[in-house]
């Protein structure tokens, strides 16, 4: 395949671009559209469905550990000796099971928070080089603008076209 004389002048502009587009279709390939999914919901709400998930079975499996406890409890000491000191005891319990979805919830926020600015730092990336690839087309287009009205003007101050005057002769 023969490149136009165009071309020539052109080559590390051409290897810029490939390079380019390459690397925004390797971005897209692996993480585009989880950036894309993460960053098309507001801070706070995508950082609330992440914890909301997480809270919850964090939740169930804390209430499990204190159920598991509780029989343990019936079985070593007896049930009486629990009654005694039952409000005490579901006091505890509470508490537990709180202090392990706030800590959840403080390492799921800062994990959703982390995740949330990486996605918004890749896109910031990916954007940043579509418009670089933006500029490389615009000044390719310049160019080839340039070159036809170069021609044009050689053209206009010869009368004719002096292609064609060589292919009549």
């Amino acid at each position: 395949m023969h490149c136009p004389p165009i071309c020539y002048n052109r080559g590390m502009t051409n290897k810029q671009k490939i390079i380019t587009m390459s690397k925004l279709a390797l971005y897209d390939k692996r993480e585009g559209d989880t950036d894309r999914a993460v960053f098309g919901h507001f801070r706070h709400d995508y950082i609330y469905r992440k914890n909301l998930g997480t809270r919850l079975c964090v939740g169930a499996g804390a209430a499990v550990l204190v159920v598991a406890y509780w029989l343990q409890q019936v079985v070593t000491v007896g049930l009486e000796t629990i009654m005694l000191d039952l409000s005490k005891n579901i006091t505890d319990s509470i508490l537990f099971v709180l202090m392990v979805l706030a800590v959840y919830t403080v390492i799921g926020t800062v994990q959703g928070t982390r995740q949330y600015y990486l996605a918004q730092k890749r896109l910031d990336k990916y954007y940043g080089m579509l418009r670089i690839l933006e500029r490389m087309e615009e000044r390719a287009a310049n160019r080839r603008n340039a070159q036809e009205e170069s021609e044009e003007e050689t053209v206009n101050r010869h009368g004719t076209n002096t292609r064609r005057k060589r292919s009549n002769s």
